[in-house]
């Protein structure tokens, strides 16, 4: 059982007066002393007024996880530390630091007087000063408000911060910073995060021989960098075994076999997987932040932009810290079958093309896989939620046959007028130039039929026609784009394929819709529940009229323009989408489980006929569809 901190005895605060003295004593020994005497503070007002002790805090990396729990992307600034509590240390790691570094450790009140006598007598000889006598308290100091330059007012300074740290704080605790403060190379902060990068496995898991060398490293990280200069980091794993067994933490027959254990290094970098999912994930955080605190609120309510800039800025700091400084874990839906089998299949598009895809769970609202383009990096443009298209006839269930089907209350078998349609101006062709009378509701779909499209919403007038969109919140549609050319997809701005993806995932629950969302829970690195997702459906169309549209979607897959990405199931449906001169090509399907949507166009609006004649995108989805299903 380790000794607790104990209080500063009558005994141990003369030896610490004592050891200020020496320190002073010794600073006459050169004549560069004097000009860092006069640099000095006080020492009262060093203790009471430069070290921030009820702000510390290390920062923390964060992770994503996919959803059967694997990590899949580790996030941090500077600093890759993954935090580890003291109660979480494992024994070996302690005594080895403390064998090492400090065996006064749990006796000293921050400054160990015989180590500092050792050192001003060995850099009095030397003229330098070369060699420290920091306590493992004072090397904690250091790394928390100091630099690592080596003078004497730096010492000095880290000596009275360490006696504050002492008063302060336990020992427990000291060793607890200490463990995940200090620097064990490769931008490596942390023994838990050293564990994982030079073992790949956790701190609990490590042999005592492995435990020396990683707990070695700190003394000079690049000396003793296993994966450069093995030969030197066995010799400081030596050095520590022999410590950790002369102050007897250690038995013989543990420090004999742990120094002839081979060591295998398995060094693990930090994942960053699925840039794609990771990307829409983050962005996703910021939504959630922004309503779990009020933000969203406060940006409705500003009076000025001016006000509101300020508030999305305070917004933007806010989910930055929880990030990049206090660490935070986000769990969330993502299937990495799906998402793999999905980036695989998008490249069989030409190498001009590009494409996105999304996959959702409409009976849970989950976001199964995002894929924003063939082959996106971390921080590069999404094309799955943040490219803007103009999504030809893929609105016209949306815009066309729902408000219709909703107002008129039509039975499916009643005949609409296709006929052609001219209003100011305004005079769209059919696919081939065809031409209509009356037709059904399954060949106006099926077919894709324009002017059945546009006369059904001029029907029922633009305005209602709209209302239907609303409940989805697409980012780049406002009352500018209330005109009937909207019907055939022509926005001033246009829809994101996980826009529409998740908007058809209402054809599948009876009318009602809910936002698909990739966070599943988001949690604090030591597992308190931060935020979590509180929604619920709102009915956008009545039950009846979902009947009717997915019995037509059935029929777009059986007899329309999706039949080539028909797939078995026991429910299949859809709408094809293609914008004018082959510039955009779109497909968004359901079947049982799930609603899925494929974009297909170049960045710079384009035709894309060879891609289009063979229909390669209704390929694309089919393909995906097929292993997602199984």
């Amino acid at each position: 059982m380790l000794i607790e901190g104990q209080d500063v005895t009558l005994k141990l605060f003369v030896g610490y007066i004592v050891i200020i003295s020496l320190l002073l004593s010794s600073f006459l020994l050169t004549e560069k002393v004097w000009g860092e005497i006069e640099s000095i503070k006080p020492p009262s007002e060093i203790i009471e007024n430069e070290l921030p002790i009820d702000s510390m805090h290390l920062s923390r990396s964060s992770t994503i996880l996919a959803d059967d729990g694997s990590v899949i992307d580790t996030i941090h600034g500077t600093e890759h530390r993954i935090y580890i509590p003291y109660e979480q240390l494992p024994s070996s790691v302690i005594h080895a630091f403390v064998a090492a570094e400090d065996n006064h450790f749990f006796k000293h009140p921050g400054v160990d007087g015989t180590a500092v006598a050792r050192a001003i007598v060995v850099n009095a000889k030397s003229g330098g000063i070369d060699q420290g006598g920091s306590t493992i308290t004072q090397q904690l100091a250091r790394n928390l408000f100091l630099s690592h330059t080596k003078t004497y007012k730096r010492k000095l300074h880290e000596a009275f911060y360490s006696y504050r740290l002492e008063q302060e704080l336990t020992k427990e605790k000291i060793l607890e910073l200490y463990s995940n403060a200090i620097y064990f190379g490769n931008g490596i902060y942390g023994i838990a995060t050293a564990s994982q990068f030079y073992f790949g496995k956790s701190v609990d898991q490590l042999s005592l021989a492995e435990t020396a060398l990683l707990c070695g490293i700190p003394n000079s990280p690049n000396k003793y960098d296993p994966t450069k200069n093995m030969d030197q980091t066995l010799k400081r794993q030596h050095h520590v075994l022999k410590k950790m067994f002369e102050n007897k933490y250690i038995k013989e027959e543990e420090y004999n076999k742990a120094l002839n254990e081979e060591i295998t290094l398995n060094v693990t970098r930090p994942i960053h997987a699925f840039p794609d999912y990771t990307t829409y994930t983050l962005h996703e955080l910021k939504e959630l932040v922004s309503q779990s605190e009020g933000y969203e609120d406060r940006i409705e309510k500003a009076e000025t932009a001016e006000e509101r800039k300020g508030i999305k800025s305070e917004l933007d700091r806010f989910v930055h810290q929880l990030i990049y400084e206090k660490g935070i874990r986000m769990a969330t839906h993502l299937d990495q079958t799906i998402q793999t089998n999905a980036q695989k299949q998008l490249q069989q598009l030409p190498k001009d093309v590009e494409g996105a895809f999304v996959v959702i769970d409409h009976a849970t609202h989950r976001l199964k896989a995002i894929v924003g383009g063939k082959s996106m990096n971390a921080n590069e443009f999404n094309r799955a939620y943040q490219a803007f298209r103009q999504p030809g006839s893929a609105i016209k269930p949306l815009l066309a046959f729902v408000p219709y089907i909703e107002k008129k209350a039509l039975p499916l078998n009643v005949p609409v007028n296709a006929a052609p349609f001219c209003k100011r101006g305004y005079c769209p062709d059919n696919y081939g130039n065809a031409t209509y009378n009356n037709v059904s509701l399954k060949n106006a779909l099926g077919k894709s039929i324009n002017t059945a499209a546009v006369r059904m919403t001029d029907s029922v007038e633009i305005e209602y026609a709209f209302q239907f969109l609303e409940p989805f919140s697409f980012q780049k549609v406002s009352t500018e784009d209330y005109r009937i050319t909207a019907v055939l997809g022509g926005f001033d701005h246009g829809v994101s394929p996980l826009e529409l993806s998740d908007a058809y995932t209402t054809f599948s629950n009876n009318g009602h819709y809910q936002p698909t969302r990739a966070i599943k829970s988001v949690h604090t690195s030591d597992g308190k529940l931060l935020y979590q997702w509180k929604e619920k459906p709102e009915q956008v169309w009545s039950a009846d009229t979902n009947r009717k549209m997915r019995t037509l979607l059935n029929d777009v897959m059986t007899n329309g323009t999706g039949q080539k990405a028909r797939i078995q199931s026991s429910y299949i449906g859809g709408k094809t989408g293609t914008t004018n001169n082959n510039k955009d090509l779109w497909f968004v399907g359901m079947t049982d489980r799930y609603t899925a949507g494929i974009w297909v166009g170049k960045d710079r609006p384009a035709p894309i006929n060879s891609v289009q004649s063979r229909a390669l995108h209704l390929k694309i989805w089919k393909d995906i569809m097929i292993q997602t299903e199984k």
